[in-house]
């Protein structure tokens, strides 16, 4: 703002002009939201054994569908629209209804796709882990730094049963690039019962056989801590979740344990059927 008011005040009026239109162009993005634009550093040349932000695709128009192994229930996620989150161009990522489903039961199922284990909807400062609500958008933007997920749309039993909530602190979800060893926190929820996700990637060069075929993959875990008790020093950990990441194509597959909203784990792997990425 500053520097602003200083060109302003300038007799030149064609440097004013450019100098204008250049911090227009850096700052806006889609729908004329402001864009992260301090984070624009160049990967290192040398990335051999990385997985960069640029190879983990996040395109408009790209969609995965992935079946649940033992159920044979699929469901699709797509990128497309944006929306402004906090002042800043958020890319959506649509979750679909499952298929085929008993016509008696909801034909919308929690999906807790790269997330956390079910921590997603809050009363308070809260989870709510009286059921598992189904989770119908996520939105996120990338950096060469990360993928970062912001909000996302619950479905709740009600009458207006679509609602918007933000992540309270926003999900580091990917930290690029991906190489053995990184270790990052997802989120570190403080405020009434601790909850900390942290994400570590443990291999790579992974062989792993799909229904959308075979590929090579990064094998990331994600450990979960969380208090459930008044006495601060008890903390609980969850079952690892895993993530099998593909260069150029995403995750291929992932497990995790729903065990917020249950008396006991319900382990659930869904591997990736087919994807649809636009070049």
């Amino acid at each position: 703002m500053y520097i602003r008011c200083l060109l302003l005040k300038t007799k030149n009026r064609t440097p004013k002009i450019i100098i204008l239109l250049l911090l227009f162009l850096v700052s806006c993005g889609d729908e004329g939201l402001i864009d992260p634009h301090g984070e624009t550093t160049i990967p290192s040349p040398d990335t051999t054994g990385t997985l960069q932000a640029i190879d983990f695709p996040t395109d408009t128009g790209s969609a995965w569908t992935y079946i649940n192994i033992d159920t044979d229930q699929e469901f699709t996620v797509r990128v497309g629209g944006t929306r402004d989150i906090s002042g800043t161009t958020h890319r959506q990522m649509t979750i679909s209804e499952i298929a085929p489903i008993n016509p008696e039961e909801l034909n919308l199922d929690t999906v807790d796709h790269l997330a956390a284990n079910a921590y997603y909807f809050r009363l308070d400062t809260d989870f709510y882990d009286g059921f598992a609500f189904p989770i119908l958008a996520t939105y996120f933007n990338k950096t060469p730094q990360a993928l970062v997920e912001s909000a996302f749309d619950v479905f709740l039993p009600v009458q207006n049963p679509v609602f918007h909530q933000k992540h309270f602190p926003p999900r580091r979800l990917w930290d690029f690039p991906l190489e053995v060893g990184k270790e990052w926190v997802v989120f570190d929820k403080t405020a009434g019962t601790p909850v900390t996700a942290t994400r570590y990637v443990a291999e790579k060069d992974v062989q792993i056989t799909v229904p959308a075929g075979t590929y090579s993959t990064y094998v990331v875990y994600e450990e979960v801590i969380y208090g459930d008790s008044v006495d601060s020093s008890i903390r609980l950990i969850s079952p690892l979740a895993v993530y099998w990441i593909a260069p150029s194509v995403g995750v291929v597959q992932y497990r995790f344990s729903r065990y917020r909203a249950t008396d006991t784990f319900q382990t659930q792997t869904f591997a990736l059927k087919s994807a649809h990425l636009p070049e």
